[in-house]
């Protein structure tokens, strides 16, 4: 006998309730990476919604990319004329996750006509009219290259597994190293002028977009880096928010690993307010700071926030790029013609060699620097001068283990934080390859020279931009007496283990601006105590800074260990010892060497071996500069006066007797080595081409 039905089991079964986009038809446009278009017609039919290939009077939504809302396609302009909602993949792909229809507002894209249903429009005066603060940076026709949108969706783990392989007067260059100088970090952000037009990203597909600068100035453009030698991560992360100065404004993302042009993705649903969202919220995901907070100390496991150098010489090289891209140059512009180089063959020679961008390519390859995620005009003073910190903190913890303790870890882990610290401010390209942990006072004192380079480098980049009032004050030398000392002073004082060829190419006598009257107002004026004639040498890439801005002496935030003698400026009485540090191979075998006059002071300040504080010790005796004794030297000197009236009571090798074993006692140093702690002390005579 069957059991009996309780009353319950007798009620009829209540229908199940209609998938969420019962009723809905839905159409697609635009280019969705990895879906293919049956995939998403596949979800839309999941939730119970019918599909269209096309716009018709049966349609309600039409799923679209903020590129293709951006033109705007035949689909769109269909959709916004018959009052259809216009919304992103996010909106379908949620509304799958959580099987419910998600607010059409949430994921609308700007305006439409004729319909209450869909999503207003932004609305300039929603910011106050800073929307007039856009600027397109890259207009439609650029000659960059066109790339796919990335759908929404596409950010949500994206570099968890990186993917496998009228025109102004411009500032002198003079004016930008001292405004530079002068910025804390963070104050690069902050737009200086309403004309400024910052660079749109440059694998951005938004034609026609420019980045957007709020009412406070602040320039919304987040670069971000992070490495972590231990899981083999050296990713980068941009930010920007972009607008069309007509209300429609996207967040754009790129990320991948330094040295690649990694993926991307637009965010956003159009609307002002939106973007910012998004931007606000991606920042602080990947940052761990507000976008607010940004200047403050990186967060441990994050990205890191490098500033980034916004010059309005960036505007007029943007407008340039506007013009060819829309073929708007003016008509005078076509027929112009530059003026003819008035210079003399050899300084003509000199500047092209000074300012030839392969060279500055090659220089900063063989340094590991990046130069494509941070090129030396966009890379701040301020940034540098956190790379310097963190490599100054990374040489204290070298020095003295027991610092470790002030980072709450073993010193094994204070010593690669802090090395994926420095890597984070500074990027480098080591392809696949896991970063190098900075391990020892070698290591950093490598990365120090990189810091030094960048920084000379970066003005000369400034000068390549900057408007010259005057010619420079060099002089090429003929085949007199003058040249053939000199040039006796550059062979003849050859050391014996660096197996230097020279050919002298030219030498130009050479005054900076204002460097006399500095050493007349200085305490190193007056009657000669002991004033020498000595190399310096550099990169050819420097010099465009050394001309400019003088040598320099390391910043505080450098570390003292990456220096033999201590911060300074350093000098020697044999050209090899100083050619070495030219690097002729990345400048076509061509060095350029610097003669400088220095007063050294009497006495000395006499060390045989390394001493990292020898400057702090030197002024605590009250001397001026301190003398590496080597073992080999200049047996005797003379008075310079002979090679040019100019140096009379200078000293300077002897050339007629050999250089030779000095036989100082216990002397550790091949060849002498001259510090000078002032840069007062120091006037640049001579600048040498030679062809090594």
């Amino acid at each position: 006998m069957p059991p009996k039905r309780g009353k319950k089991a007798a009620a009829v079964a209540a229908p199940p309730a209609p998938p969420p986009l019962d009723g809905c038809t839905i159409a697609f446009s635009g280019s969705f990476p990895g879906l293919s278009q049956s995939t998403l017609q596949g979800q839309a039919t999941q939730l119970g919604a019918a599909t269209s290939s096309s716009v018709t009077k049966n349609t309600t939504h039409l799923v679209t990319t903020p590129a293709d809302f951006a033109k705007p396609s035949a689909k769109v302009k269909d959709a916004q004329n018959n009052g259809i909602h216009i919304v992103s993949l996010h909106w379908l792909q949620d509304s799958l996750q959580k099987n419910n229809r998600e607010s059409e507002q949430t994921y609308g894209f700007g305006a439409v006509n004729g319909s209450s249903a869909a999503p207003a429009a932004p609305q300039a005066s929603t910011t106050n009219g800073s929307t007039s603060r856009v600027k397109s940076a890259k207009a439609n026709g650029s000659k960059k290259r066109q790339a796919s949108p990335s759908p929404d969706v596409a950010a949500a783990d994206e570099d968890e597994d990186e993917p496998e392989p009228q025109k102004k007067k411009k500032k002198t260059v003079a004016e930008i190293a001292e405004s530079e100088s002068k910025r804390d970090f963070g104050e690069g952000q902050i737009a200086k002028s309403r004309d400024i037009r910052i660079p749109v990203d440059e694998h951005c597909d938004l034609q026609g977009y420019g980045v957007y600068i709020g009412d406070d100035g602040v320039i919304w453009d987040a670069s971000l880096n992070q490495t972590n030698a231990g899981h083999n991560n050296n990713k980068f992360y941009r930010i920007q928010l972009l607008g069309d100065g007509k209300g429609v404004c996207f967040t754009w993302t790129r990320w991948g690993r330094v040295g690649d042009r990694g993926q991307s993705a637009t965010l956003g649903g159009g609307s002002l307010d939106d973007a910012k969202r998004q931007f606000e919220k991606k920042f602080k995901d990947k940052s761990g700071l507000h976008w607010n907070d940004r200047t403050a100390a990186p967060k441990p496991g994050k990205y890191v926030f490098l500033e980034r150098s916004y010059d309005e010489s960036d505007s007029e090289d943007e407008d340039d790029e506007d013009k060819k891209a829309n073929g708007k140059v003016k008509d005078e512009d076509d027929d112009y013609k530059p003026p003819k180089c008035t210079l003399s063959a050899p300084v003509k020679e000199l500047m092209e060699l000074i300012f030839n961008q392969q060279y500055f390519a090659a220089a900063m390859s063989d340094l590991n620097y990046d130069a494509n995620k941070l090129p030396l005009g966009k890379l701040s003073k301020a940034t540098i001068m956190k790379g310097f910190q963190a490599l100054k903190d990374l040489s204290a913890v070298l020095d003295d283990n027991s610092l470790a303790v002030n980072y709450g870890t073993s010193l094994v882990n204070a010593v690669e934080n802090l090395s994926n610290l420095f890597y984070s401010f500074i990027p480098h390209n080591f392809g696949r390859n896991r970063p190098p942990i900075i391990r020892d006072q070698a290591m950093v004192k490598k990365e120090i020279e990189l810091l030094d380079n960048l920084t000379d480098m970066k003005d000369a980049t400034a000068l390549m931009k900057a408007n010259l009032s005057s010619r420079p004050t060099t002089h090429p030398l003929d085949t007199h007496k003058e040249f053939l000392l000199l040039q006796e002073y550059l062979v003849e004082t050859r050391g014996h283990t660096h197996n230097a060829n020279y050919r002298v190419d030219a030498i130009f006598r050479i005054e900076r601006q204002g460097e006399l009257d500095r050493f007349d107002k200085s305490v190193f004026s007056g009657p000669p105590k002991d004033r020498r004639l000595l190399w310096h040498g550099s990169r050819a890439t420097n010099f465009g800074g050394i001309l400019s801005q003088g040598l320099r002496i390391a910043p505080p935030e450098a570390p003292v260990s990456g220096y033999m003698f201590g911060k300074g400026i350093y000098l020697a009485d044999m050209s090899s010892k100083s050619a070495n540090y030219c690097c002729s191979h990345i400048s076509g075998g061509t060095a350029l060497l610097l003669l400088c006059e220095a007063e050294m002071g009497d006495p000395m300040q006499e060390l045989t071996n390394s001493e990292y504080n020898a400057g702090d010790h030197a002024k605590a005796k009250g001397m001026w500069t301190t003398w590496g004794k080597g073992r080999t030297g200049p047996l005797k000197w003379k008075d310079a006066g002979a090679v040019h009236p100019t140096l009379a009571g200078v000293k300077m090798p002897d050339t007629n007797v050999k250089p030779g074993d000095t036989n100082y006692p216990n002397a550790w140093l091949q060849y002498n080595e001259f510090i000078c702690y002032d840069v007062a002390q120091i006037r640049l005579r001579y600048l040498f081409r030679v062809k090594m």
